[in-house]
Protein backbone atom coordinates (compact mmCIF):
# COMPACT_ATOMS: atom_id res chain seq x y z
CA UNK A 1 0.00 0.00 0.00
CA UNK A 2 1.26 3.44 -0.84
CA UNK A 3 -0.19 6.49 0.69
CA UNK A 4 1.14 9.97 1.65
CA UNK A 5 0.89 9.20 5.30
CA UNK A 6 0.14 13.46 6.23
CA UNK A 7 -2.89 13.37 3.17
CA UNK A 8 -4.76 10.56 4.12
CA UNK A 9 -8.68 11.02 5.42
CA UNK A 10 -10.22 8.70 7.30
CA UNK A 11 -13.77 7.23 5.92
CA UNK A 12 -16.95 5.46 7.44
CA UNK A 13 -19.70 4.27 6.02
CA UNK A 14 -22.44 3.29 8.44
CA UNK A 15 -24.69 1.12 6.91
CA UNK A 16 -27.83 -1.54 7.38
CA UNK A 17 -26.38 -5.01 8.56
CA UNK A 18 -28.24 -6.35 6.10
CA UNK A 19 -25.97 -5.01 2.97
CA UNK A 20 -22.93 -5.31 4.76
CA UNK A 21 -21.96 -8.18 2.05
CA UNK A 22 -23.26 -5.99 -0.96
CA UNK A 23 -21.14 -3.12 0.05
CA UNK A 24 -17.93 -5.39 0.48
CA UNK A 25 -18.93 -6.59 -3.03
CA UNK A 26 -18.82 -3.06 -4.19
CA UNK A 27 -15.57 -1.87 -2.71
CA UNK A 28 -13.83 -4.91 -4.25
CA UNK A 29 -15.46 -4.44 -7.69
CA UNK A 30 -13.98 -0.45 -7.34
CA UNK A 31 -10.30 -2.06 -6.16
CA UNK A 32 -10.83 -1.03 -2.53
CA UNK A 33 -9.11 -4.06 -0.41
CA UNK A 34 -8.08 -2.04 2.65
CA UNK A 35 -11.22 -1.58 5.40
CA UNK A 36 -12.13 -2.90 8.50
CA UNK A 37 -15.72 -3.63 9.14
CA UNK A 38 -17.75 -3.81 12.45
CA UNK A 39 -21.41 -5.50 12.22
CA UNK A 40 -24.04 -6.08 14.61
CA UNK A 41 -23.90 -2.74 16.05
CA UNK A 42 -27.11 -1.21 17.49
CA UNK A 43 -28.00 2.39 17.64
CA UNK A 44 -30.27 5.04 16.88
CA UNK A 45 -30.41 7.49 13.70
CA UNK A 46 -32.79 10.01 14.56
CA UNK A 47 -36.44 9.49 15.92
CA UNK A 48 -38.27 7.41 14.01
CA UNK A 49 -35.05 5.29 12.73
CA UNK A 50 -33.65 2.90 15.50
CA UNK A 51 -32.01 -0.41 15.35
CA UNK A 52 -31.27 -1.74 19.07
CA UNK A 53 -31.93 -5.53 18.03
CA UNK A 54 -35.19 -5.75 19.67
CA UNK A 55 -38.06 -7.30 19.08
CA UNK A 56 -39.76 -3.46 18.66
CA UNK A 57 -36.67 -2.29 16.49
CA UNK A 58 -35.09 -5.18 15.03
CA UNK A 59 -31.87 -5.34 12.78
CA UNK A 60 -28.49 -3.56 13.44
CA UNK A 61 -25.85 -1.65 11.50
CA UNK A 62 -22.44 -2.17 10.04
CA UNK A 63 -19.77 0.48 10.28
CA UNK A 64 -16.94 0.30 7.36
CA UNK A 65 -13.40 2.04 8.57
CA UNK A 66 -11.38 2.69 5.61
CA UNK A 67 -7.89 5.20 4.94
CA UNK A 68 -8.17 6.20 1.79
CA UNK A 69 -5.74 9.45 -0.03
CA UNK A 70 -6.93 12.44 0.56
CA UNK A 71 -6.67 13.30 -3.92
CA UNK A 72 -9.19 10.11 -3.52
CA UNK A 73 -12.02 11.04 -1.11
CA UNK A 74 -14.44 12.60 -3.98
CA UNK A 75 -14.26 9.87 -6.51
CA UNK A 76 -15.03 7.49 -3.82
CA UNK A 77 -18.16 9.59 -2.58
CA UNK A 78 -18.68 9.72 -6.21
CA UNK A 79 -18.54 5.84 -6.27
CA UNK A 80 -20.60 5.21 -2.65
CA UNK A 81 -23.54 7.69 -3.97
CA UNK A 82 -23.97 5.18 -7.34
CA UNK A 83 -24.14 2.54 -5.01
CA UNK A 84 -26.15 3.97 -2.57
CA UNK A 85 -28.65 4.64 -5.50
CA UNK A 86 -29.01 1.18 -6.41
CA UNK A 87 -30.10 0.15 -2.87
CA UNK A 88 -34.04 -0.19 -1.38
CA UNK A 89 -35.14 3.48 -0.17
CA UNK A 90 -35.67 2.05 3.26
CA UNK A 91 -31.71 1.54 3.69
CA UNK A 92 -29.83 3.61 6.09
CA UNK A 93 -26.29 4.79 4.83
CA UNK A 94 -24.19 7.47 5.98
CA UNK A 95 -20.55 8.58 5.28
CA UNK A 96 -18.60 10.27 7.60
CA UNK A 97 -15.22 11.75 5.96
CA UNK A 98 -12.37 12.77 9.14
CA UNK A 99 -9.19 14.19 8.93
CA UNK A 100 -5.56 11.87 9.81
CA UNK A 101 -3.01 13.98 11.12
CA UNK A 102 -0.94 10.63 10.32
CA UNK A 103 -1.44 6.85 8.95
CA UNK A 104 1.00 4.35 10.01
CA UNK A 105 0.81 1.41 7.93
CA UNK A 106 3.88 -0.36 9.30
CA UNK A 107 4.96 0.74 12.76
CA UNK A 108 8.05 -1.64 12.03
CA UNK A 109 9.12 0.09 8.99
CA UNK A 110 8.33 3.98 9.72
CA UNK A 111 10.99 5.84 10.84
CA UNK A 112 9.99 6.78 14.19
CA UNK A 113 12.39 6.18 17.13
CA UNK A 114 11.78 3.97 19.99
CA UNK A 115 11.36 4.53 23.62
CA UNK A 116 11.77 1.78 25.51
CA UNK A 117 11.46 3.37 29.14
CA UNK A 118 8.89 2.76 31.56
CA UNK A 119 8.30 6.50 32.53
CA UNK A 120 4.91 7.20 33.04
CA UNK A 121 2.79 9.81 31.70
CA UNK A 122 -0.36 12.10 31.85
CA UNK A 123 -1.55 11.54 28.47
CA UNK A 124 -4.21 14.39 28.51
CA UNK A 125 -2.19 17.13 29.91
CA UNK A 126 0.45 18.92 27.82
CA UNK A 127 3.35 19.66 30.16
CA UNK A 128 3.86 22.89 31.30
Amino acid sequence: MVIDRKNAKRVVIYINDSQKNNLQSFLHSIGFHYYTIQSKLEGSWEHGIRHLNNHVWPGSEAVFHLIVSGSKVDLLLRKLKGFRIGLPDNVVMAVLVCPLDDFIYNMMSVDIEPDNSNEKVHWLKDEE
